[in-house]
């Protein structure tokens, strides 16, 4: 019988398809490794990003600290040299974090010099020198790492200048369009003798485990951030629509600053952060159901995002760490993206509809 068959033609059909395959793959291969350096379609080096004007860290602390031998009287030159020194700063210093007096005001330059003396601030001066001080350094080049990154995400937001400032224990952040300023008071170290010495009913237990020097750059950077995108994307009405914001500053801020650890963002010890790694199922089914993930009702949802010793809602145990809301956030918003490597961080602050993106979350991987 004749038949048209042979073997070899047949091999090369198969031989044939193989190499298409692999050139499928290949080019698939190349596609993903251009979009994405190590996995990550966001991922930057910031030694690649030029920012619009040189980073700049500013020391407020030092030329206030300079003033514990100054007369306590109005100094016309001193008073001039400052304020040019500190620029648009000076007045949300002087005015917002101290409450001195009018910037403008040549009378408030005592009051400054008041403050520098008074024998509590004086030995908060001296702290910082010692502790939070020497870590202005390395939190410096992380902030300028990170908003490097920031810069290339977001070209046409503005970069902040950093200002490392005594805030007298009224800010640990104070963040505005143009500046991120840092109380280094806020970051002496958990068991210095002075934050020992805070009124407990103002700066609790939990509080004071936070003011330490590893959290100088989380805490800055985040709170920058929050306050940055909140105006334009922080539109809450239920928990549901939390989740999502707190979930998108968290995953911007894993971009901006991989090196940080995870834990670092939420003020987190590395035993609160194992327990919510372990217990993310269980908190989940907690959060899931509609009546919760739907919450109207402000004060019952803050409950999964205020700071305190531990999560205040649902049956989340006393040994859990604090804002598993805003974690959970995280979690989900991060599967979401996995999905989606297609889309920018501009994307994701964009979104609003919270649907897809809990629809995304896999508690189980």
């Amino acid at each position: 019988m004749h038949t048209d068959y042979h073997p070899l033609r047949t091999g090369d059909l198969s031989i044939t398809k193989r190499i298409g395959m692999v050139l499928i793959f290949l080019i698939a291969f190349s596609i993903v490794y251009w979009l994405s350096k190590d996995g990550n379609p966001w991922a930057v080096d910031p030694a690649d990003v030029s920012l619009p004007e040189p980073f700049e860290a500013v020391d407020a602390v030092a030329p206030v600290a300079a003033l514990r031998d100054v007369p306590i009287a109005p100094d016309e030159e001193r008073w001039d040299a400052l304020r040019e020194a500190w620029g648009a700063f000076a007045q949300l210093y002087i005015e917002d974090v101290l409450q001195l007096g009018p910037v403008d005001a040549d009378t408030t330059f005592a009051a400054l010099v008041r403050f520098a003396q008074h024998p509590d601030i004086a030995a908060t001066f001296a702290a910082i020198d010692t502790t939070s001080g020497r870590a202005t350094a390395a939190a410096a080049e992380q902030l300028e790492r990170s908003f490097r990154r920031f810069h290339h995400h977001f070209p046409e937001e503005p970069v902040p200048t950093v200002v490392w400032m005594n805030s007298a224990f009224n800010y640990a952040v104070f963040p505005t369009p143009d500046h991120l300023a840092v109380g280094l008071d806020w970051f002496l170290g958990r068991d210095h003798p002075i934050v020992g010495r805070l009124a407990p009913e103002v700066f609790p237990g939990y509080l004071r485990d936070r003011m330490d020097p590893e959290f100088l750059a989380a805490d800055a950077l985040r709170g920058w951030l929050l306050v940055h995108f909140a105006e334009r994307y922080h539109r809450t009405q239920t928990c549901a629509d939390e989740l999502l914001f707190w979930g998108k500053v968290l995953f911007v801020m894993d971009q901006l600053a991989p090196e940080l650890n995870d834990r670092l963002w939420m003020d987190w010890s590395a035993d609160q952060m194992a327990w919510a790694m372990e217990n993310e199922r269980a908190v989940w089914l907690e959060l899931q159901p509609q009546s919760i993930l739907f919450e109207r009702d402000f004060g019952r949802y803050n409950r999964w995002f205020v700071e305190g010793p531990f999560t205040r809602a649902a049956d989340i145990p006393q040994n859990s760490p604090d804002r598993l809301g805003a974690w959970m956030g995280y979690r989900i918003v991060a599967d979401y993206m996995a999905d989606h490597p297609e889309l920018s961080l501009r994307d994701l602050l964009e979104t609003k509809d919270v649907t897809p993106v809990l629809k995304a979350y896999r508690p189980d991987r």
